[in-house]
């Protein structure tokens, strides 16, 4: 329960250390690695994600943004939507996908969470992406989740 209680802190305050880094990606790779039921549907087991700063900084603007104006939702005050928010921290993706939560005091809280959530189950098996990062600010909890574009590709 102390680890779970400095993680949430180090994700709400700093940029997380690579100690945080690592435990987060090791919930959600041994899970990926592990395949899941999400919503009775059985997920295969898919590659692991790599943490991304990018996606961290566009996790922690919307969990900034949820708490400041007192909303919880997919899209942002002004009405962007995922892609729209992770490009204008220059995001080049070819694949993106959001988990948010509310509420959970610990990551552990917030995981288990998206596991029994159907949606954010998918996400957190979806094989097209393989960066990810999670933000913590208040009681607002966000993952983003991307593939950059090959170069060359538009």
């Amino acid at each position: 329960m102390m680890v779970q209680l400095l993680i949430s802190i180090l994700l709400t305050v700093f940029n997380p250390s690579d100690r945080v880094k690592t435990y987060v990606l090791g919930e959600v790779n041994q899970l990926r690695a592990s395949g899941c039921n999400c919503g009775g549907e059985w997920m295969e087991p898919v590659r692991p994600v790599k943490w991304n700063n990018i996606l961290y900084k566009s996790a922690k603007a919307h969990a900034i943004e949820m708490r400041e104006y007192d909303f919880f939702a997919h899209f942002s005050k002004d009405g962007k939507n995922i892609a729209e928010r992770i490009e204008s921290f220059g995001y080049d993706w070819q694949v993106v996908g959001e988990n948010i939560g509310k509420g959970q005091q610990n990551f552990k809280e917030v995981f288990v969470d998206w596991i029994k959530s159907e949606t954010h189950c998918k996400m957190l098996m979806n094989g097209n992406v393989d960066e990810m990062a999670v933000a913590k600010v208040g009681n607002y909890w966000v993952q983003h989740f991307g593939r950059k574009r090959k170069k060359g590709r538009r």
